[in-house]
């Protein structure tokens, strides 16, 4: 049963309801968002659902000077894991946009089981048996398998060799395997090295220190020897040995000794500037890959679960895709049909990173794939983009003094430093009204944009945020869309309760004000989103205050607890809504 109710009679229904303190009114989301999301100008944020409900997520990078795939270590150590919403939070000034889980990792010593190659310098060793995500200059990708070659050589204080050179086997990590050798960089952080009986380190301070970069070799003298436990310090490396390894260290790295360490990552392409560990490789040149096990156990092949890969296509678009799995109401992919699903997506190249629990990818601020709780990881992919970037601004702007979306503020970010301005124009462009203009990057600068002070009228406007670099490079520019629509105000949604001799009936007043004719539907729903009573359907309603109440009846059911009222109007500029939460209490029992 649905009636209308004129302006008095609803001002007294609203006051029969009581003093109660109301819920807060927000603006309803678009019914239909858009189908991709821009993140950053080239960059695009897609939901797909394929056949048989399996979600997919997406995030697309057009080929371009201004982004760039990143090596992430979101605890800020390789043997320390973080979460990644945080570490893309962290980069957001510096450009980057959204963030992937990376590879595989030990739960026990948090390190990552592959490589972590980041700007030139070697923070952790390949898995040889794993393809790894490799990182061209260019800004793709390639899936290729890297070992490390590392060696140390003591010598004499005249430069000849005193004894044979020696491997080791790893980097940045506890050794793990009886005669293995482990070098510590600064990269390790600001931790103590391992330390125990059977190991034994010898410190090495650097003639020039550096990074640790493959295929630069770099001499130092030995300035302590112990068992471990030091932090490593700046211009510092340290060797560990671990049982017969330790002896050897012992034995030709006294104090004094030079020693000279080569590393080098056989398989890396010249020009690399990143890598991260990850497999198994998934598509070549376009083709699936349904063999490669890679040393992975056939349950972490088969397991339908959430998975995540990097992919490029061959237009040298790059992606960054993850599928859900069961834990968030998917089917979930084996890596066989991963691997079909990054070739149906376009992919020339793709590799899988870790999955199941791991499986993780961050757009902006928010986690894409819903988790409880995210699990802290060791290693992670970042997209960034170094031009100028424009935050998203509400759908609609609607200065109709109901204090929902009165204004609104524009988030201006740039990566590097130089001059920004923000202008706002009607969407054919003219005529264009400077906002803000000032000195920014890296960072970001909050500009308020509020119609009623910038005398804007309804219509659909362009927010265009440009920045000069201060070294002279291009121009970069980034826009975003918004509606300014005075059209819906003042949504008030009430109970009331009326006695009429023995009987007790209960309804829901709705109120709001439109300041031009529309079409309007009101409804009510559950929280979550379920239909509950449609009130008016379309109606065309002049300007001026309208309302409408409900018996709270479907059927011969009275309903209760938490309902969301809802009200949208259409006219030329689209749609435009309201949405108030009500608590519908039982009704107290007839009079006797």
């Amino acid at each position: 049963m649905r009636t209308a109710v004129p302006a008095l009679a609803l001002a007294g229904l609203l006051a029969a309801a009581g003093a109660r303190a109301a819920a807060p009114v927000e603006a309803l989301p678009p019914p239909r968002p858009p189908a991709v999301e821009q993140v950053a100008p080239g960059i695009g944020y897609q939901r797909l659902v394929r056949p048989g409900g399996q979600v997919v997520h997406v995030v697309r990078a057009r080929r371009s000077p201004l982004t760039r795939l990143t090596p992430l270590l979101p605890g800020g150590a390789p043997v320390r894991r973080g979460a990644l919403a945080s570490a893309v939070a962290a980069g957001a000034d510096g450009g980057l946009v959204a963030g992937l889980n990376g590879d595989f990792f030990s739960f026990s010593s948090n390190a990552p089981s592959g490589v972590l190659l980041a700007a030139g310098e070697l923070v952790t060793a390949p898995e040889p048996s794993r393809s790894s995500l490799v990182l061209r200059p260019d800004g793709g990708i390639e899936a290729l398998r890297l070992r490390l070659d590392g060696r140390y050589q003591p010598v004499d204080p005249t430069g000849a060799a005193a004894l044979a050179a020696r491997p080791f086997a790893a980097v940045n990590r506890p050794a793990s395997r009886q005669g293995e050798t482990v070098l510590f960089t600064p990269a390790y952080g600001a931790l103590n090295t391992p330390a125990g009986a059977s190991l034994r380190e010898a410190r090495i301070r650097l003639d020039e220190p550096g990074p640790l970069t493959p295929g630069v070799a770099r001499s130092g003298t030995v300035i302590g020897v112990g068992a471990g436990g030091t932090v490593i310090g700046a211009g510092h490396w340290v060797l560990t040995g671990l049982g017969t390894a330790s002896a050897r260290i012992a034995s030709e790295l006294p104090l004094g000794r030079r020693v000279t360490i080569s590393p080098a990552l056989t398989g890396l392409p010249e020009g690399a500037v990143g890598a991260v560990g990850g497999g198994p490789l998934l598509v070549r040149e376009g083709v699936p890959v349904l063999s490669a096990g890679e040393g992975f156990t056939g349950s972490q092949l088969t397991a339908r679960t959430t998975r995540s890969a990097v992919a490029e296509t061959a237009a040298g678009t790059v992606m960054l895709v993850t599928a859900e799995g069961p834990s968030q109401g998917s089917p979930g992919v084996t890596v066989a049909e991963q691997a079909g699903l990054l070739a149906a997506l376009g992919a020339r190249t793709a590799v899988a990173m870790d999955a199941g629990g791991s499986a993780q990818l961050v757009v902006g601020d928010r986690h894409v794939v819903r988790w409880p709780a995210p699990r802290a990881l060791a290693s992670a992919v970042g997209l960034s983009h170094a031009g100028v970037r424009l935050d998203p601004l509400p759908a609609r702007i609607s200065p109709n003094a109901d204090r929902v979306d009165d204004a609104a503020s524009a988030v201006v970010r740039a990566a590097a430093p130089g001059v920004a301005r923000l202008t706002v124009a009607r969407a054919s462009g003219r005529p264009a009204l400077r906002l803000w203009e000032g000195p920014l990057g890296p960072g970001s600068a909050r500009v308020a944009v509020d119609p009623r002070r910038l005398g804007l009228a309804d219509g659909i406007y362009v927010a265009v945020a440009r920045h000069a670099p201060a070294d002279g490079g291009p121009e970069t520019e980034a826009r975003r869309r918004v509606v300014v629509d005075r059209t819906l105000a003042a949504l008030t949604a009430r109970p009331s309760v009326r006695r009429s001799g023995r009987r007790v009936a209960g309804s829901v007043a709705v109120g709001f004000r439109l300041l031009r004719p529309a079409r309007v539907t009101v409804r009510f729903r559950t929280p979550d989103g379920r239909p509950l009573r449609t009130l008016l359907s379309g109606r065309r309603l002049g300007a001026g205050r309208h309302g409408v109440r409900w018996d709270r009846r479907i059927r011969d059911r009275v309903i209760t607890g938490r309902v969301e009222a809802t009200v949208e109007a259409r006219t030329r500029l689209g749609r435009t809504g309201l949405v108030r939460e009500v608590t519908l209490r039982p009704l107290p029992r007839p009079r006797r």
